[in-house]
């Protein structure tokens, strides 16, 4: 954090003609260096400027000083300068408050590494005991011989450190009541992720609130989201070509129970003529609404291979070392239904135990 020891407020008067505004402000020392060529910076555009600004007087020595300001309009017009006599003083003390001047020296005291007449450097500003929010932190240096420089206000905003929390579905419980979900310690910017439940909450749209408390106890507003709740999916079935009325179908398999799901199974052709079909799936949830089914494209070709049978991945009628290669080339996979053999979705040991005790069998 820079701060230097000679803050001046400025009032600066320029000419100006109807619709013209001052813009920018220069500043230097001792010597005019020339129209555009001091310290410059830009300032809030008016027609009557009154603005607090960081003079740094760096590589000065201690004693007398002549510092010219001057502004200019939009029109890229320069005002006379303004000269002021200005005593460089080497700094001996910093201090710091919050929101309301205590007086001079009795801010916070800040440790000063320098003799020189400015400070370039970071200093430590503690906010112990300042409440979260917008506050005025307010900033001065003495020079040798005790006097202080004006006091620098800036904007600070002090940040909560979170200690926990709640949420809830809907309706609100009342502050303290929601379901609570822990945070990291002392945390002052929130950024973390919390299990939220929905059992008891029905499928469909509803309103999910958050809010957060503090170390103080205090809880702060709450914060709506929007949120859909899935259904689970628990079943299925499937049909050709027309639909014969929901829960008619012919049912799946093995469905696992969740928002999504993946089926392992075998669809039967029986009484379906060669050539395009509709092959139709479905599937109902936990509080039995149906969805709407998925139509996929297929072709049934003439049987002029052996159908085959369990196990018999390569459907040369008999359960061999060739069906074993291809059960060792799905082991271990996510997903895979052609060598699945007891419908969980995963090729693993299980799924080998089973595969052995079919080895030599023969299919009808």
């Amino acid at each position: 954090m820079k701060k230097l020891a000679l803050i001046l407020a400025l009032g600066m008067m320029h000419q100006l003609l109807p619709g013209q505004t001052v813009n920018y402000v220069e500043y230097f020392w001792d010597n005019d260096p020339g129209v555009g060529n001091g310290v410059g910076t830009s300032i809030s555009a008016g027609q009557l400027v009154n603005e607090t600004i960081a003079v740094n007087p760096l590589g000065l020595s201690a004693g007398p000083h002549l510092l010219g300001v001057r502004t200019r309009n939009t029109d890229n017009e320069w005002s006379v300068p303004i000269i002021t006599r200005v005593v460089l003083n080497e700094l001996v003390a910093i201090e710091y408050f919050w929101d309301k001047d205590p007086g001079v020296g009795n801010g916070n005291q800040v440790a000063v590494s320098t003799t020189d007449n400015a400070i370039d450097e970071d200093i430590s500003i503690s906010s112990e005991g300042v409440s979260p929010g917008l506050h005025q932190l307010g900033m001065r240096t003495k020079g040798v011989g005790g006097k202080w420089s004006p006091v620098t206000w800036k904007k600070v905003r002090i940040a909560t450190t979170f200690q926990d929390g709640e949420y809830y579905w809907d309706n609100d419980p009342g502050v303290g009541n929601g379901i609570s979900f822990s945070l990291p310690s002392d945390v002052d910017t929130l950024n973390a992720t919390v299990p939220i439940s929905t059992v008891g909450i029905d499928p469909g749209w509803h309103n999910l609130y958050t809010r957060i408390r503090g170390l103080n106890g205090s809880y702060g507003m709450s914060a709506k989201q929007r949120v859909y709740v899935a259904r689970a999916i628990v079943g299925g079935e499937y049909f050709w070509d027309l639909d014969p009325g929901v829960g008619n179908g012919e049912p799946l398999g093995t469905i696992t129970i969740g928002t999504s799901a993946q089926v392992c199974d075998e669809v039967s052709t029986v009484g379906l003529s060669v050539g395009e079909h509709y092959l139709y799936v479905r599937s109902v949830s936990e509080d039995g609404i149906w969805s709407i089914p998925t139509r996929i494209p297929m072709t049934v070709t003439p049987n002029e291979i052996v159908v085959g049978c369990t196990g018999d991945f390569d459907r040369s009628g008999t359960v061999g070392s060739g069906d074993l290669l291809v059960f060792l080339s799905g082991f271990g996979s996510a997903g895979d239904c052609t060598v699945d053999l007891n419908g969980d979705f995963v090729v693993n040991s299980a799924d080998l135990l089973i595969f052995f005790g079919l080895i030599g069998e023969v299919c009808e």
